[in-house]
């Protein structure tokens, strides 16, 4: 072979004494191939330099093995977790997943372009996770495939999802909030617009807080150095006692603006948030509710799975995890 000319399957399947369909079969799923033609056609294949074609194979395979995800601002330790779990969700179904990311706050423009992307890819079906795109948007994409929304609740009749239950998470925080005596608490919100997911999880609270006889006081979160600065401020002019904030990196910057005041939280202020996933949060001791990222990932893998193996269409299925607070320093006791 030429040094300069690309390797094919035929090289590998040369190098590797095995017939070329065996070489197909390795990179598509090991399917029938016992382990020691597997190593052979990897090794071979490594040696020659040789990258399969994964969107090829997966057409031709006919199987639907290729699967896309769009996800949303990976730097979010929500959305970076999710995107972990359903890769090693796709690896344990023998699936392949390739990934666009969007990010954050651009009202889903972005996320609508990433499917068409996806589409193109020839995937067999689509996980969306973001906060953002609506519904409608989602569907008026016309990618052709199945769609399923990933994390954020919902409940179009025409959309499958695998999330958290958000509803149950805001309703968890009140309660522990009115555990520890808090009566008047701040809780931080931003628009639909903004996140989806932030404004039910606030609803939430003050749902559940009005039904315990609390106050909860809404405070406007954007820009958040602006909102945080705000909600210390109304603490300390209104009496409230807890400040809720819709996602963890809000609370971590609500931290730092109490600190460079010289308030003590858990003491002065309490501070209780969501997600519970970024490293570090034990150290911090901060009360979060933490999101069930590996069972969503899991049960929407094998939903996936059920929709691509049944020839007649399922019934839309929306199923909610819920996750477990995790306590923390920074909810001390009214």
């Amino acid at each position: 072979m030429r040094e300069d000319r690309v390797p094919t399957m035929e090289d590998v399947a040369r190098a590797a004494g095995l017939s070329r369909s065996t070489v197909s079969r390795v990179f598509q799923d090991g399917g029938n191939v016992s382990p020691k033609a597997q190593i052979a056609v990897r090794e071979a294949a490594a040696a020659l330099g040789y990258v399969p074609n994964l969107v090829a194979s997966g057409l031709a395979g006919g199987s639907h093995r290729q699967l896309g995800l769009l996800i949303r601002d990976a730097t979010n330790p929500a959305y970076g977790h999710l995107h972990a779990e359903m890769q090693r969700a796709a690896t344990r179904s023998g699936r392949t997943l390739v990934s666009v990311t969007a990010f954050r706050h651009e009202y889903g423009t972005a996320e609508v372009e990433g499917l068409r992307r996806l589409a193109g890819l020839r995937v067999g079906g689509m996980f969306v996770g973001t906060g953002v795109t609506s519904a409608e948007d989602l569907r008026a994409a016309g990618t052709g495939v199945p769609m399923m929304v990933l994390g954020r609740p919902n409940t179009d009749p025409l959309l499958e999802s695998v999330s958290y239950d958000e509803r149950a998470h805001g309703r968890l925080v009140a309660e522990e909030a009115m555990a520890r005596g808090h009566r008047r608490l701040g809780v931080l919100t931003a628009p639909v617009l903004y996140s989806r997911v932030f404004d039910l999880r606030a609803r939430a609270v003050r749902e559940r807080a009005a039904e315990l006889g609390a106050v909860a006081v809404p405070l406007d979160l954007l820009p958040v150095a602006e909102g945080v600065a705000r909600a210390l401020d109304a603490a300390e002019e209104q009496g409230l006692t807890c400040i809720v904030c819709p996602v963890d990196y809000v609370a971590l910057d609500l931290l730092r603006a109490a600190a460079a005041r010289g308030t003590e939280v858990g003491r002065a202020v309490s501070v209780v948030s969501f997600d519970g996933l970024a490293d570090g949060l034990d150290l911090i001791g901060l009360a979060t509710v933490r999101l069930p990222v590996a069972a969503v990932a899991a049960d929407a893998m094998a939903r996936m799975d059920e929709i691509l193996r049944t020839r007649e269409p399922l019934p839309v299925r929306h199923a909610l995890h819920a996750g477990v607070f995790v306590d923390g320093r920074t909810l001390g006791r009214a």
